[in-house]
């Protein structure tokens, strides 16, 4: 451990990512966050009750959770591919390091950045036990949950590193592979509890959670209780080896790529299709995507026709296969629904099911789509080339916008056969729900895209406009929702106003009269309808901000 301190490669990262204004920004964002939210929740009266005190705990905990989600693919996820994009990789292996030299130095000053930002709010969670009710054994048990799932998210973003070429690549799947064990841990336990003999099982997979860990830890008796299977310190158990076993998994992945030679790509010889017995060779293709394309026409926005030719229609076999596994995955999770509560189904449960994911689905296209539009023609050499044209700052904002758009909204197609399904379950009277969450849908996604293409504009690499879009994603989707946890501490018209722009609060109000139907309205008009203003002004402000940035970006004088 001695001689870490005298690796190259640790030095030169810590150093570099400490005295790094994202790292300085993130820490300040994750401590100013969590004192705002002691700030809020400590007790006005000074008369501090166990209760209240485990409740304080619990949502400071979550919510400190929550934010070391965000943070930790923007530290981790691109420190292998920011080197394969940068051409230097190959470079470490010429010098005098050997290849565990290297491994271990990029390993450790990824970790210790992220362990830093963690434990700098270790005081603020110490004022806590200051209430009372909070045991010291309580307080180190919580935190070794929160530290053991930042070292395995930690080890999960490094191993996606080493398997990506790209950082936009690896930070999103960084981000939903988190997602997926933070968060969807419990769909198994609830889709698929009436296999016989798998309840435990599924219980163990539900314990990975740090959220579900935490909450037993707060509130035994509640989750003993609520939970039929597992004991609360069974939970704690579990979670440990879990952990720790995912990290020894993503430890050794990290270890094998990393070191692993590099295969160089074979060049993919491409056909041109010009005649019509060639072309009946490709009836499988609805557009054929290797027929030579004609001239673009004056009165067509070039950018646009460029950005489909190459993103969209250049390859078609992952978009087909994209939209069959969303269409595949909606209808089995209809299925297992309409199976698990056959006997009292509502159609209401089944809408929640189905607008869940797909508003899953916008979050998780939508916020990459154009997060390299302007990083990438940087990065390609291209921007120059593209400032000597004649094409205006409008053309380019929209051109890429359109064509982001285009890219999702065929993603979103996969929605179709759900919203059919719901439209079976629904009365004459009612089909207006249907072309309400479209919209919603549809707005959600046009604003998920213009802030990739803002996030674009503002930041000098496609990695770091990519975890903007994705942490603004998640600050709307789930970020929102964290005012309910604050209860009666906030009032309910701040709480309305904050939920009017979470797309999933809107969805779900449509799918069912009763949900947030407590909540004042804003406005004199229901959630979702102030959901789709505020999400309108939202997009309206950030393609303002974007054509700014591209206009002072075409004419900097280099």
């Amino acid at each position: 451990m001695l001689g870490l301190w005298k690796n190259p490669i640790f030095l030169r990262e810590f150093k570099a990512d400490t005295r790094c204004r994202k790292t300085l920004a993130m820490t300040l964002a994750l401590i100013l966050s969590l004192s705002a939210t002691l700030l809020v929740l400590w007790p006005r009266t000074g008369i501090f009750a166990e209760t209240n005190s485990n409740e304080i705990f619990s949502v400071f905990l979550n919510l400190n959770l929550i934010l070391v989600i965000l943070l930790i693919p923007g530290f981790v996820a691109t420190t292998i591919t920011q080197e394969r994009e940068n051409h230097s990789f190959e470079m470490l292996f010429t010098t005098l390091l050997s290849p565990w030299e290297i491994m271990v130095g990029k390993l450790f000053s990824s970790l210790a950045i992220t362990f830093l930002v963690v434990i700098t709010s270790i005081p603020i969670t110490a004022i806590c036990a200051l209430s009372g009710g909070i045991s010291v054994p309580l307080l180190l048990k919580a935190y070794s949950v929160l530290l053991l799932a930042t070292l395995t998210y930690g080890l999960f973003g490094l191993a996606v590193s080493s398997l990506c070429q790209r950082s936009f690549t690896a930070l999103v799947f960084t981000y939903v592979g988190i997602l997926v064990m933070a968060g969807a841990t419990w769909l198994p336990s609830v889709l698929l509890s009436q296999i016989a003999g798998l309840g435990r099982l599924w219980h163990i997979v539900r314990s990975l959670s740090p959220f579900e860990v935490l909450f037993a830890l707060n509130h035994p008796e509640r989750y003993e209780l609520g939970m039929t299977g597992l004991l609360a310190p069974e939970v704690f158990r579990y979670n440990v080896m879990g952990m720790v076993f995912l990290s020894l998994v993503f430890l050794a992945t990290f270890c094998i790529f990393v070191l692993r030679p590099q295969k160089q790509r074979k060049t993919a010889i491409v056909k041109q299709y010009t005649g019509p017995r060639t072309l009946k060779r490709r009836l499988f293709y609805i557009i054929d995507p290797l027929r030579r394309k004609k001239s673009i026409g004056s009165w067509r926005n070039p950018i646009f026709v460029a950005e489909i030719r190459s993103r969209i229609f250049g390859h078609p076999k992952f978009i087909v296969r994209s939209i069959f596994t969303c269409i595949v995955i909606s209808m089995t999770l209809l299925f297992l629904t309409a199976m698990q509560f056959a006997t009292n189904l509502e159609p209401d449960d089944v809408r929640v099911v189905a607008l869940i994911f797909q508003v899953g689905v916008v979050a998780f296209f939508a916020p990459a789509v154009c997060a390299g539009s302007i990083t990438d023609e940087r990065t390609a050499g291209t921007l120059t080339m593209l400032r000597m044209t004649s094409v205006s700052v409008r053309t380019v904002v929209f051109g890429k916008l359109k064509a982001g758009l285009l890219y999702t909204l065929i993603f979103l197609a996969s929605s179709l056969p759900v919203l059919w399904a719901l439209a079976y379950l629904e009365t004459q009277s009612s089909y207006w729900r249907v072309a309400a969450c479209m919209a919603v849908l549809i707005l959600t996604t046009t604003t998920f895209v213009i802030t990739g293409l803002c996030a674009s504009t503002l930041t000098p690499t496609t990695g770091a406009a990519t975890a903007i879009s994705y942490g603004f994603a998640v600050l709307v989707c789930i970020g929102t929702l964290s005012v309910l946890l604050f209860g009666s501490r906030i009032s309910p018209q701040v709480q309305s106003f904050v939920l009017c722009f979470n797309p999933l609060v809107a969805a779900l109000q449509l799918s069912s009269n009763e949900m947030f139907g407590n909540l004042p309205s804003i406005f004199g008009m229901r959630l979702w309808m102030n959901n789709l203003i505020f999400l309108g002004a939202l997009s309206l402000i950030l393609s303002i901000i974007t054509a700014i940035r591209v206009h002072i970006i075409f004419n900097h004088r280099v």
